[in-house]
């Protein structure tokens, strides 16, 4: 079982942080950007695809749109559905947007324009719905495509309880072994270690925490690809976390944006998309029909996934 390059980067970078820190980086690495394990190659001999990138639903659970932006004056109650309500839009247009320019760039991959796809999903469904396997089917077909992706971001933010609970534990479990053996167990050390340890992690795992000059501001974007040519049905899932904010990617927006907390969740948002394109364009062709008449399914494993079953 192979991991990805893009992972083991992520890995080898931990080494520029404490004790504390890199065990933590070291269990977010295998999580964010570590979307799938010991991909096959599909059976089918490569032939260039057109593919339509459908909605991208924001699912994560956002109350207040203090969360996801940075008002330089803080909105009244009353005003806050409202702003939401247009933030969510305009992440969910980013999204599908950012998508669609990279798997552009994918060799053997004809992506229908935005605005086209844009246009055509606005007749089947309401803004902000994920679309039904009749409308997927209806939007390949107007669109000639081969394959449609739609996707959802599971978490904008902030890191879903699931994933920094069950992260923190196994890093306290793994660090407080280490200072119990050095200190001789005991208890004032141990007591100190976890005291500091809770007040620096949690917001590190939490997301939105700045340490030693990183931004941390979870994405978390799920990818579906349904085949539609020979036979219709799922095929492939790809899942990316990104959690700090990648400096160079940022270094595209203005200096006085840059600490803003819309502007890093875009960074990151932008830095998914492009990862889990890069893996869609290397597994993405059309797949042989099996006996019942639906697509073999390009083997993956997605440590994300498993979570999700998990928890």
């Amino acid at each position: 079982m192979s991991v990805s390059i893009h992972c083991l980067h992520a890995l080898t970078e931990t080494r520029r942080w404490g004790w504390s820190v890199t065990l933590g980086m070291v269990l977010v690495a295998l999580v964010s950007g570590c979307s799938t394990l010991g991909e096959r190659s599909p059976a089918l001999p490569r032939s260039p695809i057109t593919v339509a990138v459908g909605p991208v639903i924001l699912e994560a659970p956002i109350t207040k749109p203090g969360r996801i932006y940075s008002f330089d004056e803080t909105p009244s109650p009353e005003e806050e559905p409202m702003l939401l309500a247009q933030l969510v839009d305009e992440i969910e247009t980013n999204a599908q947007r950012f998508l669609t320019e990279q798997l552009t760039r994918q060799e053997g991959i004809t992506v229908v324009p935005f605005q086209d796809t844009r246009r055509l999903q606005a007749d089947l469904a309401a803004p902000r719905t994920p679309l039904t396997e009749a409308q997927i089917r209806e939007l390949g077909s107007r669109t000639g495509a081969d394959l449609v992706v739609t996707g959802l971001i599971h978490d904008y933010g902030v890191v879903r309880w699931q994933y920094w609970v069950a992260g923190w534990l196994a890093h306290v479990a793994v660090a407080t072994t280490i200072v119990g053996f050095a200190s001789g167990w005991n208890p004032a050390v141990v007591g100190a270690y976890l005291a500091i340890d809770a007040t620096t992690d949690f917001p590190l795992w939490w997301g939105g925490a700045s340490v030693f000059g990183f931004a941390f501001r979870p994405v978390r974007l799920h990818v579906d690809a349904i085949q539609r040519t020979n036979c219709e049905g799922l095929i492939w899932t790809g899942e990316e976390l990104a959690v700090r904010v990648p400096g160079k990617t940022l270094a595209e927006y203005p200096p006085d944006q840059r600490g803003r907390k819309e502007i890093q969740l875009e960074a990151n948002l932008r830095h998914a998309t492009e990862d889990l394109a890069e893996v869609a364009g290397k597994a993405l062709r059309l797949q042989p029909c099996d006996a019942e008449g639906r697509p073999e399914k390009v083997s993956t494993f997605s440590v994300l996934s498993f979570l999700d079953w998990l928890f």
